[in-house]
């Protein structure tokens, strides 16, 4: 799944939704910047 615009929104978060996140920015002059987010829920 792909998400598009400056923010990620998850609804009603739960362990589901655990793990690893890639965000990519790009404007399309290079470099693209990418940014692993990891999601822990307790």
């Amino acid at each position: 799944n792909s998400v598009e615009g400056p923010t990620l929104t998850i609804q009603k978060v739960n362990r589901l939704h655990m793990g690893s996140y890639l965000c990519i920015a790009t404007n399309g002059v290079p470099p693209t910047v990418s940014k692993r987010i990891a999601l822990i829920v307790h």
